[in-house]
């Protein structure tokens, strides 16, 4: 009974609290003096610990920095890869056209030329011709399938030549690849009094139905006008990772695409012709014809039926309004 009592009274009135704090206090010497074989046991065995032991443990530290050094290796490389993939995609939304992804997995050991091969080849559908971008810039085209793999012609390549105009004014001009050991660019032909300065964007014109319109390809970077010379010197950097880069992608032009390169094409000539046959202002004859441009010899009017053959005419006008103008030779 006096047990029950007592605990009851512990429980509701907290009576024994301090009985309890003095007696562990008091027994905490006892717990310590019992607890000393145990912590000696311990540290003999930290102290006398053999040589091999301590061998043995370094090694496997090491094997396992090792490994984790390369995980962390791994980790870098898939994020760099992905931003690259990222950068990638995002260059394709703005190319119209069937896009195929390729690597590039071998370059040309020929000092004298500039090519690289890509996993793509005719069982994937590449083609002659074909052109390779990157996610920064035009970097060339297909010059030899084979059935798995492609070689690929870069733009510096002393034997390639790109069409491009200025962002800036829309001059026009061929980039052929320089003969030096620096990877750049040359236009060619250019005359002394050209509006194109360093720091210019070079896009391709899309002239020969190679390459995409508006894509970027180099930055004018040297501009050297000699007086006793008739063309400029014109260097410039190309834009795409030539040497860096290994994701890449193939375009295959939509038709589209060809059908308004064509167009721009034939247009600019008929309008040229035009103008010096009237002696007139290209952008008076733009006012005066109502013409849609199909091919670079074709003229059709735009109200014409869209199932008839078109004919060929050469250096002749359409007028919309009256009827179709005589060939030629009647004029």
């Amino acid at each position: 009974m006096l047990s029950v009592a007592v605990m009851f009274a512990d429980s509701r009135f907290d009576y024994l609290d301090r009985v309890r704090y003095s007696i562990g206090f008091l027994t905490a010497p006892v717990f310590w003096v019992a607890d000393i074989p145990a912590r000696v046991s311990y540290w003999i065995d930290d102290v006398f610990v053999s040589h091999r032991d301590l061998i043995e443990e370094n090694t496997r530290l090491r094997e396992e920095l090792l490994f984790a050094q390369r995980e962390l290796q791994l980790l870098a490389g898939l994020a760099s890869e992905n931003s690259r993939l990222r950068a990638l995609q995002e260059a394709s939304i703005s190319v119209n056209g069937k896009i195929l992804t390729a690597e590039i997995i071998n370059i040309s050991s020929d000092p004298g030329s500039r090519r690289v091969l890509i996993n793509r080849g005719a069982q994937h559908g590449v083609e002659t011709g074909q052109a390779l971008l990157d996610a920064y810039g035009l970097m060339g085209q297909v010059v030899e399938v084979l059935p798995f793999t492609s070689w690929v012609m870069l733009i510096t390549d002393s034997r390639h030549g790109t069409p491009v105009q200025v962002n800036r004014n829309g001059e026009r001009a061929i980039a052929r690849g320089s003969r030096g050991d620096f990877p750049e660019l040359e236009l060619e032909y250019v005359p002394d009094t050209s509006d194109i300065v360093v720091g210019d964007l070079l896009v391709s014109s899309g002239l020969g139905q190679r390459f995409p319109k508006d894509y970027p390809v180099a930055e004018v970077t040297s501009v050297v006008h000699d007086r006793g010379q008739p063309f400029a010197t014109i260097k410039a950097r190309p834009l795409a990772q030539l040497d860096r880069t290994r994701h890449v992608m193939l375009i295959e032009l939509a038709q589209n695409e060809l059908d308004a390169q064509l167009q721009g094409v034939g247009a600019a000539v008929w309008l040229e012709n035009d103008a010096e046959t009237r002696n007139t202002p290209v952008e008076d004859v733009l006012a005066e014809e109502d013409v849609m441009i199909l091919e670079s010899d074709t003229v059709v009017p735009l109200d014409a039926d869209p199932d008839a053959d078109p004919e060929p005419v050469a250096d002749a006008r359409l007028d919309t309004t009256t009827s179709p103008a005589p060939s030629a030779g009647q004029e």
